[in-house]
């Protein structure tokens, strides 16, 4: 029976830390599932990069890795606002799973209680203080060292889509959602 792992987060952006985890799951598991969530938000302060773009993201640094993408699944999610059938709204839309890795205490709490026959796991943080999507993109406006922080295909796709300039617009417009 193949075992499948599963990992979660809004990969804004994805970096170095998400990539160590994602092997680290392929370590453990014979595959990999990918759930970019809160994949209906984009061009927000706080989700500033669309499903699709963090997607290519993850498969372009996956990819760099060499990483047996045959055994990875990547798939958006738009969130739930019912925590109380989370894990049975994930069993709906990803590929069966047994184990989930977080290193949330809420999502640990919300997939025990949801599910007995589910796994927890915690991953293997490294750095993660630097490794952090907040920290990230405050150095990307900020104009820091940002790139050591992510791998390079992840720091290519966010040139190409301009992330950076796009991040300053959305920082400083009135029209942002998060502003009002």
């Amino acid at each position: 029976m193949t075992s499948r792992g599963l990992m979660t987060g809004r990969f804004q952006p994805f970096h170095s830390g998400h990539l160590a985890l994602a092997k680290q799951i392929l370590e453990e598991c014979d595959e990999l599932i990918i759930v970019i969530g809160s994949a209906q938000f984009n061009f927000i302060d706080k989700d500033p990069f669309t499903a699709g773009e963090r997607a290519l993201m993850i498969h372009e640094a996956l990819k760099e890795a060499k990483v047996n993408l045959s055994k990875c699944y990547i798939i958006p999610v738009a969130n739930d606002e019912n925590n109380a059938r989370w894990i049975a709204y994930l069993r709906s839309i990803a590929p069966p799973f047994d184990v989930l890795y977080s290193g949330n205490d809420f999502v640990k709490h919300l997939a025990l209680s949801q599910d007995r026959n589910i796994t927890v796991k915690s991953p293997r943080f490294a750095k993660e203080e630097e490794y952090n999507g907040t920290n990230i993109r405050r150095l990307m406006l900020a104009g820091g060292q940002w790139k050591r922080l992510v791998p390079p295909a992840v720091a290519k796709v966010l040139e190409q889509v301009n992330g950076i300039k796009r991040m300053r617009v959305l920082a400083g417009s009135n029209s942002n959602p998060q502003r009002w």
